[in-house]
């Protein structure tokens, strides 16, 4: 709980320290995935998501800590990790908060001359309970809006 609890205090200290338009909102259709993230061009960034097909009882939402890998003109590779939780369920059913991990890497790709603040995102994220009982393989495809533009 003491990591949760300095996971979401860096977020949030990510998050309000960066400049309005530093931030990248995208969607991952085929996961009904919305990701908001600090500037996704600085070393070290955030994630958090939600999970947009669920109902309110399960809603997903997964904080994740990020750090830039490498660049190139148009791309920035990265990877990094965080936890899945359920914090509706735990208010509402007095169930745990926290559902699992997940670690990621991934690539955000800006690929359009003409609209440089749209990306192309890929990640894999291994994920597992818990409590380390079951896990999955998870892949995002997504697009993106990088307010501050695309990879500088």
């Amino acid at each position: 709980m003491k990591l949760l609890k300095l996971f979401l205090i860096i977020f949030i200290l990510q998050f309000f320290t960066q400049k309005v338009s530093a931030q990248a909102i995208s969607y991952y259709p085929f996961s009904n995935q919305l990701s908001v993230a600090t500037n996704p061009t600085k070393v070290i960034w955030m994630d958090f998501r939600f999970q947009m097909n669920s109902f309110i009882s399960s809603l997903n939402t997964e904080p994740a800590l990020m750090v830039n890998l490498g660049y190139t003109k148009n791309t920035n590779i990265y990877a990094g990790g965080g936890v899945n939780l359920g914090i509706v369920a735990a208010l509402v059913d007095n169930k745990d908060v926290v559902k699992g991990y997940f670690g990621s890497i991934g690539m955000r790709s800006y690929p359009f001359e003409k609209t440089p603040k749209v990306s192309i995102n890929f990640e894999l994220s291994p994920y597992v309970n818990y409590d380390g009982t079951a896990g999955t393989f998870r892949a995002w495809l997504g697009v993106g809006y990088h307010f501050g533009g695309g990879n500088k």
